[in-house]
């Protein structure tokens, strides 16, 4: 079994065409065919079924599906890891930011630099949502994000919690106010993104209504939380939203014309946490690891 026939079978049963998946590789589709075939006689069961019309993946193609797609990115952390380690960049941690959390890490950064002169830190934007997934594929080394459930293959530390704040446009009636409870937002349009983007924020806020006995006038808005596009809604008066803030960072981007007044509600706040792969050894997370907790860890 080579990987290259492992590629293969995950690109045929992407595209659901042999033809399609040979350009896709850039290969002519007799060897992909005859490499499928040969993959089906070592495994002892038919990946797929062909008609006139395409092919169709099996349950037991679709069985080994996902562990062949988990083959393939272990192989491809593998070579990544290889190249970093010949160009000298086994040193650069590579680590996922959701929005609003630069200035967390570089914090971090700032205090590394005195103790681990040689680390270099690759930051990259990914909302929380992504960063397990992102985690598991080595796609990034370590991940600072706002809470999300657990999952068996990563392990999370949370470091502060930042409070719930009410975004309104400065000529709003509610702009001017100190702190504001949800029995004042009531007949308010509430910009909420689809629940994908950040799934526990999006509950939280629901549930903080639903025990202020208040039902939100839902918008829903494609974009990622507290982006600039939803920020340009709010200021324009069109919505209000709930983002999250502290000392350090936001979930949103600032704008003129944007006011937020602190949610004065029970329990109204997120945690920012780090996240990182069950079991990793590595010296560079270590010393990340280490470096968060002494900045940031909550007493």
């Amino acid at each position: 079994m080579e990987i290259q026939h492992l590629r293969e079978f995950a690109a045929i049963a992407e595209t659901g065409s042999f033809s399609k998946a040979a350009r896709r590789l850039r290969i002519a589709q007799p060897p992909l065919s005859r490499h499928i075939r040969q993959l089906e006689d070592e495994l002892g069961i038919k990946l797929f079924e062909r008609s006139a019309t395409g092919v169709r993946i099996t349950r037991e193609g679709s069985l080994l599906l996902q562990q062949a797609r988990t083959v393939l990115d272990d192989a491809s952390a593998l070579l990544d890891l290889a190249t970093r380690a010949r160009t000298g960049l086994a040193s650069t941690l590579r680590v996922a930011m959701a929005p609003g959390l630069c200035e967390v890490v570089n914090r971090i950064r700032i205090h590394l630099v005195k103790t681990v002169p040689q680390l270099s830190i690759e930051g990259i934007d990914m909302s929380s949502a992504q960063q397990y997934a992102a985690l598991r594929r080595r796609l990034v080394d370590v991940g600072l994000l706002r809470h999300m459930p657990d999952d068996t293959e990563v392990e999370t530390e949370p470091l502060f919690a930042e409070r719930f704040v009410v975004l309104v446009g400065e000529g709003h009636p509610l702009a001017k106010k100190r702190t504001l409870k949800l029995k004042q937002l009531a007949g308010e349009r509430l910009l909420l993104q689809d629940r994908d983007w950040a799934a526990l924020a999006h509950d939280k806020i629901l549930s903080m209504y639903a025990a202020a006995g208040v039902t939100p006038s839902v918008a829903t808005r494609e974009a990622t939380p507290g982006n600039q596009a939803s920020m340009l809604a709010v200021a324009s008066g069109e919505s209000i939203c709930l983002s999250s803030s502290g000392s350090f960072s936001k979930s949103y981007v600032p704008l003129t014309g944007l006011a937020a007044i602190p949610l004065d509600e029970p329990d109204a706040e997120l945690y920012v946490q780090v996240a990182w792969r069950k079991g990793e050894t590595s010296q560079v997370l270590c010393d990340f690891l280490k470096a968060a907790r002494q900045l940031f860890h909550r007493t």
